[in-house]
């Protein structure tokens, strides 16, 4: 997720460079934005034209409803159950988790030794939580047997899978006593 913003932040400023860069004697410089000039088409929303959100910008409109919690509860839930079994053999547990996890995820749970993971049950949750107006990350939070814990999801895109991006106890310093 960390890289995925990173590269969000170098197209904006690529782009906002490119946007700034004026003119030269032979034209606009590559990246200007256009302008419109008397007599040419210029088009608004109320133009007539469909000016749908990907129009312009080429981003999907993600949005909360609740096919969106309850895909989120079902993936953090079946996420948690598959984490939290420290008995099964280190590669089983990978290989059952990796489908949920985002590739940037899964590189550093690779590493994991179930073995050390202190929950051995489940009690409570998932409870889900999100910022507003971010229809595409959600925190879900689980009462266990070895404090609260929680996961991070992520999805692309409204039809999207849900990916874990993190799994972590909600108070750190809990997972160094446990």
């Amino acid at each position: 997720m960390r890289k995925q913003l990173a590269i969000t932040a170098a197209l904006a400023a690529a782009f906002s460079l490119g946007a700034c860069a004026g003119g030269t004697e032979n034209g606009p410089a590559a990246g200007a934005v256009p302008t419109v000039q008397a007599g040419q088409e210029s088009h608004s929303a109320d133009d007539g034209h469909d000016h749908g959100a990907d129009e312009h910008h080429g981003v999907p409109e993600v949005t909360w409803d609740p096919a969106a919690e309850t895909a989120v509860k079902d993936t953090a839930g079946k996420v948690m159950g598959l984490f939290a079994r420290p008995d099964v053999p280190a590669a089983a547990w990978f290989s059952d988790l990796a489908p949920y996890l985002a590739p940037d995820y899964a590189e550093d749970a690779r590493y994991i030794d179930p073995a050390r993971v202190p929950i051995r049950k489940i009690t409570d949750g998932p409870a889900i939580s999100r910022e507003a107006g971010n229809p595409r990350t959600a925190t879900a939070s689980f009462s266990t047997d070895a404090g609260r814990w929680q996961i991070l999801l992520h999805r692309a895109g409204q039809q999207q899978p849900w990916l874990v991006t993190a799994i972590s106890p909600q108070d750190p310093a809990q997972a160094t006593t446990s």
